[in-house]
């Protein structure tokens, strides 16, 4: 066979391989996904479409998962272990889209979210030089939390309830 007519039938396999994959792709779309790519003549030119399309989405679920680590302050009263594990959530969703921060930056961001109360903690961990995981500078966190409080747990403070009920003293007189 000559080389011309290698490169002839490679070029018709990779055409069949092509319109294949292209209709596979559409055929596996939301029916306005395919009405926006039915004119794009090849699966490559499909597939750089919807690149384009999400990668917007993607950027803006990044920015918000960072958004909320940065703004998340722990409340007075609230305990550390409820911080941590809303931090940890806030992490978690970071890297569920793509946001990597290494340990340090995350044990960064936790110390700049926390009360005054821990900068001696804080300060401890830094001359220490100790390399801890989240969990186990939370456990660390709870029990610096224990000792500043004399070793009472801090509880949420109960939210008050208000029921409203009939009142004995609507335009009743007591004899």
């Amino acid at each position: 066979m000559c080389p011309l007519e290698a490169q002839s039938k490679a070029r018709k396999r990779q055409r069949d391989s092509d319109l294949i994959a292209r209709s596979y792709i559409l055929a596996s779309m939301s029916s306005v996904l395919q009405k926006q790519h039915k004119n794009l003549c090849t699966a490559k030119k499909i597939l750089t479409n919807l690149e384009d399309l999400f990668r917007g989405q993607v950027t803006l679920a990044q920015q918000f998962a960072i958004t909320n680590l940065m703004n998340s302050q722990q409340n007075t009263g609230t305990s550390v272990k409820e911080h941590m594990l809303k931090l940890m959530g806030f992490f978690a969703e970071a890297e569920d889209n793509g946001v990597e921060l290494d340990v340090n930056t995350q044990i960064e961001i936790v110390f700049k979210s926390l009360t005054k109360e821990f900068a001696g903690f804080r300060a401890a961990y830094n001359l220490g030089n100790k390399a801890l995981t989240l969990s186990q500078l939370m456990k660390e966190l709870q029990s610096y939390e224990l000792m500043l409080n004399g070793s009472k747990l801090v509880q949420e403070k109960p939210k008050a309830n208000l029921a409203v009920g009939p009142s004995s003293s609507k335009g009743e007189t007591e004899t």
